[in-house]
């Protein structure tokens, strides 16, 4: 069971910042015990891709780091579907 899932550049993935929403998409419909997400230096998101996984995970997350680099409103409003 998967319950800490971290990414960022430093620590695991070099490559991080070429992550594209298809595979933030793919992480949030596989890992169903998802409780920590961080989207630290990720550039290739966009608001339907942040929002996809808050609707997946939001209820279970206890910390979903967001860089918004690309994001606008829109992804945060979606914020309030978090249960923490």
């Amino acid at each position: 069971m998967v319950r800490y899932f971290l990414f960022h550049t430093e620590e695991i993935f070099s490559f991080l910042q070429y992550l594209r929403g298809d595979a933030v998409g793919f992480i949030a419909d596989s890992c169903k015990h998802l409780k920590k997400l961080r989207l630290e230096g990720v550039t290739q998101i966009d608001d339907n891709d942040v929002i996809h996984v808050i609707n997946k995970l939001g209820k279970q997350l206890s910390t979903l780091y967001l860089d918004g680099t690309n994001l606008t409103d829109v992804s945060y409003s979606y914020l309030s579907n978090c249960d923490r």
